[in-house]
């Protein structure tokens, strides 16, 4: 994988590391049911395993606040599996370009909770990056289509 193509959101050290761990995040939000979900696969630094994870978010108010809370969620569950040198996917532009991009002014208070929230645990990391890509590559998405059929 090209890494030149992530950008460095923080972390302790400046120089990029050989190897990372890859995080692809997503979120899920059902207008009707006002049902929020987020979704994550990380692949481990040394690309031993793949670790899912999925979990409910209370009170999200539309399906870009699940977004800001996957990759929230998701830096935690890299740190709680040991990662500290963390690529990050996500296939949100509005997301990313809210993360690349600091000076950029968030409309939305939740979007300004979560990018500090954010940034905070990226600075407990060695090494962040981030990403945008596009639906179609975004595994975790998957996520939520097998945890749908497995409710039925």
């Amino acid at each position: 994988m090209r890494a030149d193509i992530f950008r460095r959101l923080g972390g302790m050290n400046t120089h990029q590391p050989r190897f990372t761990a890859l995080l692809q995040t997503d979120g899920s939000f059902q207008h009707h049911t006002r049902r929020s979900r987020v979704a994550m696969i990380l692949t481990t630094e040394q690309h031993k395993y793949n670790l899912t994870h999925m979990t409910r978010i209370p009170d999200a108010q539309d399906s870009t606040e699940t977004e800001w809370a996957s990759i929230n969620h998701g830096l935690l569950f890299a740190l709680e599996n040991n990662e500290r040198n963390i690529h990050i996917e996500n296939d949100n532009l509005s997301v990313i370009r809210g993360l690349m991009l600091p000076n950029s002014v968030l409309k939305n208070e939740y979007a300004k909770y979560h990018r500090y929230i954010i940034m905070n645990t990226v600075a407990k990391t060695y090494w962040t990056a981030i990403r945008w890509i596009p639906r179609e590559l975004n595994a975790s998405d998957k996520l939520f289509g097998n945890r749908r059929r497995q409710l039925r």
